[in-house]
């Protein structure tokens, strides 16, 4: 039994070697690649480059709602996440949510679905949630300071719990761990918003692709929460200051397939 487990820990580390030798020379193009274009954080890049007006707390609020429908087709979440941002919210998402701007029909953008499964009425307990949650905070950065990465995602789905977004310990929480490292992440393709909150602490963006792309490297080979937490590690392993620059050369990965 000892030298069947050695047998694997050793297959395990040989394929994590591979990987990194794979995705090393990505991580040193990130620079060079656009990769808002074709991705639903572009939408978002879009909102901050077209108001210069906009507050932390309107970007934050973008985000978090194009990563909240961020399942699906890219083209497909990219007209939505634009309807949204840019009609629905009229390119003032603080002040949508502040003054409850989504009550009755909102602005009419959207007859019943915003999103896939995702009706008007649930998108509507969102705001609610969020508005509450905002109440007596500047920014949504405050909600989270100081609290550990799984606490932080636990209030974030919280929030977002009418739209289905899952929570940690029970699901890998891809669309808001994806939305801590556009937040905090200071590299391409993210923001860097966060000054509170470290990119040594971000989670991996598992879905179901990432798991395809990670599965022969990982003793978890299931998109799940402990699979998130094993790839984490690995990627903090490989650099405990960025780890995440892996999770975009996996994005790379997929996209020259």
């Amino acid at each position: 039994m000892k030298s069947c487990a050695a047998d694997i820990d050793a297959e395990l580390e040989a394929e994590r070697r591979r990987m990194k030798t794979v995705l090393d020379p990505l991580v040193a193009r990130i620079p060079e690649i656009d990769f808002r274009s074709g991705d639903p954080a572009g939408i978002v890049g879009e909102f901050e480059e077209t108001t210069p007006s906009a507050s932390q707390l309107d970007l934050e609020i973008a985000a978090l709602f194009v990563s909240m429908i961020s399942w699906g087709n890219r083209k497909a979440i990219r007209s939505a996440a634009r309807r949204l941002v840019f009609e629905e919210m009229e390119s003032e998402p603080a002040r949508y949510i502040r003054e409850g701007r989504f009550e009755g029909r909102g602005r009419g953008v959207f007859a019943k679905c915003v999103y896939r499964t995702l009706d008007f009425a649930h998108f509507q307990a969102v705001c609610r949630n969020l508005r509450k949650a905002l109440d007596g905070r500047a920014t949504i950065e405050e909600l989270v300071s100081g609290k550990s990465a799984e606490e932080a995602l636990d209030v974030l789905c919280g929030i977002l719990a009418p739209a289905n977004v899952g929570a940690p310990g029970r699901c890998p929480c891809k669309r808001m761990c994806m939305f801590m490292r556009w937040m905090t992440r200071s590299g391409a393709p993210d923001f860097g918003l966060w000054r509170t909150r470290s990119e040594a602490d971000l989670l991996a963006v598992m879905d179901v692709h990432v798991n395809r792309q990670t599965q022969s490297m990982r003793r978890c080979r299931t998109p799940s929460w402990n699979g998130c937490l094993e790839l984490t590690e690995i990627f903090r392993s490989w650099d405990p200051v960025d780890p995440l620059k892996y999770d975009v050369a996996l994005m790379m990965l997929a996209d020259s397939k």
